[in-house]
C-alpha cells in the first residue's frame, strides 16, 4: 500500500510524504524509518490515554 502511494504521489507532483505517529506505537515508527522516512520533529507530551502522555513524532520522506 504504501509503495502504491509513494508511486501515485510522485505522479501527482507531491515530493514529501508526512507521517504523524504516537510516540507509543514503535511498530509504526520503526516501518516507517525501514521505508526511507525520517524523524522531522515531535510535539512533547501533547496527548494523553490511559492515563499515560505520549509524543507525537513527525516523520518525513522526500520523493526525488
Amino acid at each position: 500500500m504504501l509503495s502504491l502511494l509513494i508511486r501515485e504521489a510522485s505522479q501527482m507532483g507531491i515530493d514529501t510524504l508526512l507521517a504523524s505517529i504516537s510516540s507509543r506505537n514503535q511498530s509504526s515508527i520503526d516501518f516507517h524509518k525501514k521505508n526511507g522516512f525520517t524523524e522531522c520533529g515531535k510535539f512533547v507530551s501533547i496527548g494523553r490515554k490511559f492515563g499515560q502522555d505520549f509524543d507525537v513524532v513527525w516523520m518525513q520522506k522526500f520523493l526525488y
